[in-house]
């Protein structure tokens, strides 16, 4: 019995010794390559484009990524002081990514797009959304998702009534 309470007692100093010594490193001390870390602290702002081709103004099967769309990230601070502009043009799967480099804790940042080519040119009403970039906010990734931004056709597809009845919204109605 003696001999457990003397095992149990080493387990439990070699523990305290342990954490008093870890308390004692501070960031500091421990080299990183994390470019967080560096004095040009950048975030990568990644969101996605698509193509509403029923006018439900979100994301249906029939849904199709749009490349070739222009993505811009503006930071404004106070009413129409931009702080930061950058922009970007989407892939073939509607996604666009955006190095903002960066601490944008005191601003307003959004991603507004606009599509000049093809049928599906007529922007949603959320045309922007907002994106907050301050490097201390608890997330310890250096990307940022933004929500997706979608346009419409101006002709619906003949496949959205399917649709309307596969998600059930026929019989909102009722």
């Amino acid at each position: 019995m003696t001999r457990s309470f003397v095992v149990v007692a080493l387990i439990v100093s070699a523990f305290c010794f342990s954490s008093v010594l870890a308390a004692r490193v501070t960031p500091n001390d421990v080299p990183t390559t994390n470019a967080a870390a560096n004095k040009d602290d950048f975030f990568i702002v990644v969101g996605q484009i698509y193509c509403d081709p029923c006018g439900f103004q979100f994301e249906s099967r029939l849904s199709k990524p749009l490349a070739g769309v222009k993505v811009t990230l503006e930071c404004t601070k106070g009413d129409k002081n931009v702080t930061f502009v950058k922009e970007s043009t989407t892939d073939e799967t509607g996604t666009y990514n955006i190095e903002c480099k960066g601490d944008h804790v005191e601003e307003v940042c959004k991603v507004n797009a606009v599509n000049e080519k093809g049928n599906c040119r007529k922007i949603m009403d959320n045309e922007s959304d907002m994106i907050v970039l301050p490097k201390n906010m608890g997330v310890p990734s250096l990307v940022r998702f933004v929500n997706a931004l979608g346009f419409m056709t101006e002709t619906v597809d003949p496949q959205c009534g399917k649709v309307i009845t596969e998600l059930g919204l026929d019989k909102l109605d009722d």
